[in-house]
């Protein structure tokens, strides 16, 4: 029967085609190893348009040769949780996909690389930095649609907050960015001081900062998040606007694991990195 295809669902059907792929099976040829009689069912299942019982997954273990048990037990988690309501579904209009599965992947995620040269990740933002990005944006139409997406924001953040295993951030951060007066020059310095706070007092955030000086580098191709999850499957997210692109095969992946490599190899140390940012903090108290 179809389903809706929830964040969840769509994570478990990733998880599986993976799983298929590494094999070196065809749609059809699972289709036969898992006992369906059209292939068209496990592509429905890979897209996150029908779903698995719980019961069924011993089946899919031994099939696709899951061995790993916290793997296991993270199929079972999207299979128990698959229709169950995120609490970002109550910011429709503000959160859809493919923000909505971003969420649901982030809350799910170990560690996260992020490089962006036009903007900080939303969890290392003060407030006043970003309702200064959101209302620069122009992305929303009414002031009603602003609040909304900042309380989801705010939500968001509190619940990485108090999530465990914490999310381990990794960002690279280009010098230009952290000069931009964004909000104007008291909200940028206090963004940066922010961000020196974070450095020295966090073990869960990684911030290096890229100098000017730096030239041409490894990141000039765009902005990208790479996730990594404790069972592997690490997957890719491309920002724009209004919409994310998610990355999922293994060559992809590797391709902007070594841009992150490359990225953290032309940044400053963390040592330098902090000496720089306290510099940009001085300048903007000028």
């Amino acid at each position: 029967m179809p389903v809706q295809p929830t964040p969840r669902r769509r994570r478990l059907g990733t998880e599986i085609r993976r799983a298929r792929e590494a094999l070196g099976w065809s749609l059809d040829e699972a289709a036969q190893r898992l006992g369906y009689r059209a292939l068209s069912t496990v592509s429905k299942i890979e897209n996150g348009t029908q779903g698995v019982k719980l019961q069924a997954l011993a089946h899919f273990f031994e099939v696709l040769q899951i061995q790993n048990e916290a793997q296991r037990e993270q199929w079972r988690e999207l299979v128990r949780r698959a229709g169950e309501p995120d609490w970002h579904q109550r910011y429709e209009g503000v959160v859809d996909d493919p923000l909505s599965d971003y969420l649901t992947e982030i809350e799910e995620a170990l560690e996260l690389f992020h490089w962006n040269s036009g903007s900080l990740h939303g969890l290392l933002q003060t407030s006043d930095h970003e309702r200064a990005v959101i209302e620069g944006s122009r992305a929303w139409t009414t002031a009603e649609d602003i609040e909304r997406f900042i309380a989801m924001r705010a939500e968001h953040r509190l619940a990485m907050a108090n999530r465990h295993p914490p999310l381990k951030i990794w960002s690279v951060i280009p010098e230009g960015l952290l000069r931009q007066e964004i909000g104007g020059r008291a909200v940028a310095r206090a963004q940066v001081e922010h961000l020196i706070d974070l450095l020295k007092s966090d073990p869960n955030v990684t911030i290096q900062v890229l100098p000017l000086s730096a030239g041409a580098h490894a990141g000039m191709d765009g902005p990208f998040m790479l996730m990594s999850f404790a069972t592997g499957g690490d997957t890719v997210t491309i920002e724009a606007t209004r919409a994310r692109l998610h990355l999922t095969d293994h060559e992809s992946v590797e391709v902007y694991r070594t841009t992150s490599n490359h990225l953290k190899s032309d940044a400053f140390g963390q040592k330098e990195s902090l000496s720089l940012l306290k510099t940009i903090a001085k300048d903007l108290a000028a």
